[in-house]
């Protein structure tokens, strides 16, 4: 038995690779990494901030504008040295913003910090505020803070406490033995599994989702090759009994070279986690999709009915899925679709034990819908 599902699973194989439009299907995965690859390599932030120097012996400035371009990010950083063209790049729509530092910013600093009280100490020239603008100052707060707090530091010392005749140097030391090192936060799933760094851009995070709605798409074009299959009379000797069993069987060879083009895409792409996981998920994802697409064949009865409802359905999981944004609400829907479970049971094991429940679930409908559709025609007949 072995061996005669061995021979068909090589024979329906080869039957796909003579199949152009399945050739088109596979490649657009490399296609897609590829440019993905490229993107990441680029310069890109969800914001280009122009820095501008105007003096150039400002120590505390400078040290922060290189510490805001040594550091990868989110946002895109340009440098200028003269604030007329930085606010003219600005203006033109060449950058979102520009940040310039006049004047002596550590006096500017000092002088707040001695006030206790927070003052403008660095310009910022925006065309329209924005979520990434926000975001964008927050940053840029956080570079200047350490400054700023030491000033406020040294001023209760030297002041509020009298202890003016301290050196500069004792304080530093004071001051630095109190710091905090390291992370303030230590970051885990729900699963309970310690995070691990995932080392990619923003550009390649949505690459999975991507991927989970090109799997369903693969799904859906099994079960349309199996319809046209089923009108030309491929499967006339296959009893109408056995034609749900054939159809998984027909479905899931695609789905299996689906599923193994996901995984070396996502290693390739570099946004693969731990490879049992990655593996566990991608099995269980393609069951599911398998299931679900077949439920939605036997729902459609027409490859032009399903052909239609592919184009919504991939809308749909685009907005839904966690591909680009995990929205809120619409829960109902969410858990309809496959890749909900797929892209959440990477970091969540809870979901993978919800595929497998959905799994079950659309493979019993699709059971059910088969065979009331197998008496309605015998009824008929």
């Amino acid at each position: 038995m072995i061996r005669r599902m061995a021979v068909r699973y090589y024979l329906y194989n080869k039957r796909l690779f003579k199949k152009y439009s399945f050739l088109l299907i596979l490649c657009m995965v490399p296609l897609l990494v590829g440019g993905i690859r490229l993107l990441a390599k680029e310069e890109s932030g969800i914001a280009t901030i122009v820095l501008c120097l105007t003096d150039g012996e400002d120590e505390l400035a400078a040290r922060a504008v290189g510490e805001l371009t040594e550091e990868e990010g989110v946002l895109r950083y340009l440098r200028c040295d003269k604030e007329e063209v930085a606010r003219q790049m600005v203006a033109e729509g060449e950058a979102d913003a520009a940040w310039i530092f006049t004047g002596d910013l550590s006096g500017s600093l000092k002088e707040a910090a001695a006030k206790k009280r927070v003052r403008p100490v660095v310009q910022v020239v925006e065309r329209k505020d924005s979520v990434s603008l926000i975001l964008s100052r927050e940053i840029l707060g956080a570079v200047l803070y350490p400054a700023f707090s030491y000033g406020v530091y040294e001023a209760y010392v030297r002041e509020d406490l009298g202890l003016r005749d301290i050196s500069e140097e004792e304080l530093r030391q004071a001051y630095e033995r109190t710091l905090v090192e390291g992370s303030l936060f230590q970051l885990a799933y729900l699963d309970g599994g310690q995070a691990v760094e995932e080392d990619f851009s923003y550009v390649q995070a949505p690459l999975r989702g991507i991927l989970a709605v090109w799997l369903v798409l693969c799904g859906l074009a099994a079960c349309l090759y199996f319809m046209q299959d089923e009108e030309q009379g491929v499967f006339s000797r296959t009893p109408a009994a056995r034609r749900l069993p054939a159809a998984f069987g027909v479905c899931g060879v695609l789905l299996s070279d689906g599923a193994v083009v996901l995984l070396l895409a996502c290693k390739l792409a570099g946004v693969f986690t731990l490879w049992q996981r990655e593996v566990i998920s991608c099995a269980l994802f393609a069951c599911a999709t398998l299931a679900f697409c077949n439920l939605l064949r036997l729902l459609c009865k027409t490859p032009e009915r399903l052909g239609s409802l592919a184009l919504i359905l991939t809308a749909g999981m685009l907005v839904l899925c966690p591909v680009f944004l995990n929205l809120q609400g619409f829960r109902a829907v969410k858990y309809l679709l496959p890749p909900y479970y797929y892209l959440l049971s990477i970091h969540n094991v809870r979901y993978l034990y919800g595929m497998v429940i959905y799994t079950a679930i659309v493979s019993v409908l699709c059971v059910l819908v088969f065979g009331w559709r197998n008496r309605s025609r015998i009824y008929r007949n």
